[in-house]
């Protein structure tokens, strides 16, 4: 067996929470990530997330893949996600998110690819893929994240909105993470949703 690992990391201006949240933030997949074209939950909890996923590979995007993830949060820092996705090869990627100081956190991603057989062959295309796919949904994610960060320090608060008021504006308190995320019942990742069509 060889295994493939690479690790990234990034600092951004946003509270650990919301770094958090983007992760458990399943309806933002297919509208925000030009790659991912169906997402449904199979099953939730306040630790655990198991999510069927449809998606084009970064680098021939005119590929289709599917893959079964299990995200599952570990501790207050640490999220891992085991998938089964391109070619049957099982991933795991860990996510740490510290928060430095106030409203700024680092995130560290360690993505490792399991490759056994002639699947041992796809190590380059997956060494030049994973810094590619980090790149890009990285960038898809931030303008996400700094938002949310903006509009939560203003007070914004899920189904309610934002204060009426324009000086009770300001939120200065801790910004926290409720797992599982709300959502309305008619949202698309909903397994219900498939019948609804």
């Amino acid at each position: 067996m060889r295994i493939i690992e690479q690790t990234h990391t990034r600092e951004l201006a946003v509270s650990a929470a919301v770094a958090m949240w983007n992760y458990w933030d399943h309806e933002h997949l297919t509208v925000v990530h030009r790659n991912y074209t169906n997402a449904k939950i199979l099953y939730e909890n306040e630790r655990v997330v198991l999510i069927w996923l449809t998606f084009r590979l970064p680098i021939l995007s005119f590929i289709k893949s599917t893959s079964l993830n299990v995200m599952i949060q570990e501790d207050a820092e640490t999220i891992r996600a085991i998938n089964l996705g391109l070619l049957g090869v099982p991933a795991e990627t860990i996510v740490t998110v510290k928060e430095i100081r106030k409203d700024h956190c680092v995130l560290t991603m360690r993505y490792r690819f399991f490759l056994k057989g002639w699947k041992i062959f796809l190590a380059p295309f997956i060494m030049r893929m994973i810094p590619k796919w980090n790149e890009q949904v990285w960038l898809e994610d931030l303008p996400l994240k700094l938002r949310r960060q903006k509009v939560l320090r203003m007070g914004f608060k899920d189904f309610v909105g934002l204060p009426e008021r324009l000086e009770d504006r300001v939120y200065e308190g801790d910004i926290k993470l409720q797992l599982p995320i709300a959502r309305f019942k008619t949202s698309p990742v909903n397994l219900d949703s498939l019948m609804v069509k």
